[in-house]
């Protein structure tokens, strides 16, 4: 199932207690309250032990975050009509608990470090795990950058089926919240310092001219789709990460393929997606190509 057949399940948030979850859970508030989803508040207090006076500070600081979570929630929802908010504490790890949740929502958030990371750590390794094995679009918040504004959506595409589905989640997006959506099509995938295949200035042109209208028939049909989208293409001769990072500046949202067309067949998570995800400073949702 392709990303447009999550269209009924919860926004489901991971909680620890984390100015990066709070975030997340005002990001997910306003998704949800666009798409009249219910919203889900998860904490793990992953409560393996059986000593009390280990249980019930675990318990009780999951209970807090919660709390504080789903204020920030109720708080930062535009919708005349209240949103529908649920609580939950599990004894289950984060990545496992967040895993199986995926597999019935239509969208999980994350910020991009939890509480037990130091500020110099740009991805945490629940977030990371989670972009690897999410069963559903995943979007990572941080929570310097986490404005819900007038910005527009940037995508990457590469003609793969992973870009593809970043492209219909991207388009989607952007319809629901009247923005214009700009694709991004790296042409070379080596760094342009040191290309390993013939993409000379001179060529250039002409190599992007043949780009641009691949381009268009690659969104013919999705445009068709959203019409009222408006629609900016931005065919670069550059590394891919490094172009997303460059348009997305000032996005709303950047929404990439967990894999392109590069890698192995079995890679949950490829290098592209991995490194924006480090890099950006903004939102970005990763789309798996099938539930």
């Amino acid at each position: 199932m392709t990303v447009s057949g999550f269209l009924d399940g919860p926004v489901v948030v991971g909680v620890d207690g984390s100015a990066t979850a709070r975030a997340a859970a005002r990001w997910a508030a306003r998704d949800a309250a666009l798409h009249r989803s219910e919203l889900e508040l998860i904490a793990s207090a992953n409560l393996a032990a059986d000593d009390p006076r280990v249980l019930e500070p675990l318990r009780a600081r999951c209970e807090r975050a919660l709390a504080e979570a789903r204020r920030v929630a109720e708080d930062s929802g535009d919708s005349p009509e209240p949103l529908k908010i649920t609580t939950q504490v599990v004894d289950s790890p984060p990545v496992t608990t967040l895993v199986e949740a995926s597999g019935r929502a239509r969208l999980l958030v994350v910020g991009n470090r939890g509480h037990m990371a130091g500020h110099r750590v740009a991805l945490g390794t629940v977030t990371t795990a989670l972009a690897e094995h999410c069963r559903c679009p995943l979007t990572v918040v941080r929570d310097s950058t986490s404005h819900w504004s007038q910005a527009g959506v940037v995508v990457g595409t590469d003609g793969s089926p992973g870009g593809r589905a970043a492209v219909d989640a991207a388009f989607a997006a952007a319809d629901l919240r009247g923005v214009p959506v700009t694709v991004v099509h790296a042409w070379c995938d080596t760094d342009v310092a040191d290309m390993s295949v013939p993409c000379t200035m001179s060529e250039w042109p002409s190599h992007r001219s043949r780009a641009d209208a691949w381009l268009d028939a690659e969104l013919a049909e999705v445009r068709h789709r959203y019409p009222r989208v408006t629609v900016r293409h931005a065919v670069t001769r550059d590394r891919p990460a490094r172009a997303l990072l460059d348009h997305a500046q000032a996005a709303q949202l950047l929404v990439v393929g967990a894999r392109g067309r590069g890698g192995f067949a079995d890679m949950r998570l490829g290098s592209t997606s991995l490194s924006v995800l480090r890099s950006a400073r903004g939102p970005v949702m990763v789309v798996t190509r099938e539930r």
